[in-house]
Parts: structure tokens; C-alpha cells; sequence
């Protein structure tokens, strides 16, 4: 990404709140860069516009930042490291999991976290299906998905890995009805947002896990 993609990136995430200083710029932008060339040979997205993936992915997946507790995030279904590489990056003080059930696009999270030099976060090829100890996976204080199956889906599997008192969280369009409670999860909170330069609404819904 040039200077002035970056530029957008960090104006962008201040108009949401976000502050990013400029190693964690240099970060964001190397992680689109990678995106974009392993890109060509293996399918991680079909967004390639590099201004585009600054707002659909970049600050899209930031908006979960200032939501998020202490201790330990799962990324469910993160394909190229979205919203997990950005907020590893925006908040290094979580440990991140990033999981997806496709090897190849593991391989590329596990090249991109050492490039990063992101030593706290790391990329599972795992299917999740609700058996954390089976997957060998943690159970952590949050969970997020973003574009992964349906709400009620996530949220099904989400409450076998967020721990008492944490919460997961779903990212969602304008128009999406998510549930006041399913199983162990019941909606804490919504809050609404907007992508700085398309103006497109958006949604998280907060779960607490009770």
C-alpha cells in the first residue's frame, strides 16, 4: 500500500475512533500487501482494489476494537486474517486464534503472523464444531465472525469457546435480526456504525456468555 492508502487507513480509523501509530500503519498496509500478492494464486479474496480492502477489510474489521476485553480473541472462519491480523496489530496486548478450515489459507496467516511479527497471535487449519479440547484449541474471553455462516449458526458454536463472562460477537448488515438469546449467549449490547468513506452501515451485537 502507498503512503497515501495509508493515510486513509489511519484518517479512517481515527473517524471511528481508532488510533494507530505508525508501525501498526506499516503493519496493516505489509498485511494487504501480502494478502494481495499470495492472492494470485490461491483465492483469499475477491476484493483486490487496494482502497476497497482498506475500508471493507482494514477498518472494517477495526471496528471491533474498542469493544474488546482483556485476555484472548478466536476469529472464527478468518480466510485472510479478517478482523484478526487488524486487531492483533491494533491491540497487541491479546493473545489472537485465528481459524479456518482451509490449509492453504493457513499457510498464508502463518507466513503473514511471522512477517507481521505478531508473536502473540496464531493460525489453527481446524473445523469447528463446537469440541474446543478435541480441536486443541483455547477457550477465550471473546469470539468474532464476520461473514460466516448465520447468526444463529455462530452463535451456536460460538458458545463452546468463549468463557464464562466473555462474549462473542457478530458483525453484521443493516437489516440483519439478531436473537435476544441462544443457549448460554444473551445480546448484552448493539451497536451500530459506519464505514468512513462509502458511508455503509454496520453492526456489531455483543454476547455475554453466562
Amino acid at each position: 500500500m502507498d503512503a497515501a492508502q495509508l493515510r486513509k487507513i489511519e484518517e479512517g480509523a481515527e473517524q471511528m475512533g481508532i488510533r494507530l501509530d505508525p508501525e501498526q500503519l506499516k503493519q496493516l498496509g505489509r498485511h494487504v500487501d501480502l494478502m494481495l500478492k499470495w492472492n494470485r494464486s490461491i483465492n483469499l479474496t475477491a476484493i483486490t482494489d487496494p482502497d476497497e480492502v482498506a475500508e471493507k477489510h482494514v477498518l472494517d474489521s477495526l471496528a471491533v476494537v474498542p469493544i474488546l476485553p482483556s485476555g484472548s480473541l478466536l476469529d472464527a472462519g478468518t480466510g485472510a486474517g479478517f478482523p484478526g491480523i487488524p486487531v492483533a496489530i491494533a491491540r497487541p496486548d491479546l493473545e489472537v486464534v485465528l481459524v479456518d478450515s482451509a490449509q492453504k489459507k493457513v499457510a498464508f496467516l502463518k507466513s503473514a503472523l511471522a512477517e507481521l511479527r505478531l508473536p502473540k497471535a496464531r493460525a489453527y487449519s481446524v473445523r469447528l464444531e463446537g469440541n474446543p479440547s478435541k480441536e486443541e484449541l483455547p477457550r477465550v474471553h471473546a469470539a468474532v465472525a464476520r461473514a460466516y455462516a448465520t447468526v444463529q449458526d455462530w452463535l451456536q458454536l460460538a458458545q463452546h469457546y468463549v468463557l464464562p463472562g466473555g462474549v462473542a460477537i457478530c458483525m453484521l448488515g443493516p437489516s440483519d435480526a439478531p436473537p435476544e438469546r441462544l443457549g448460554d449467549l444473551a445480546l448484552k449490547q448493539q451497536l451500530a456504525y459506519t464505514l468512513p468513506y462509502s458511508k455503509s452501515q454496520r453492526r456489531l451485537a455483543i454476547y455475554k456468555h453466562l
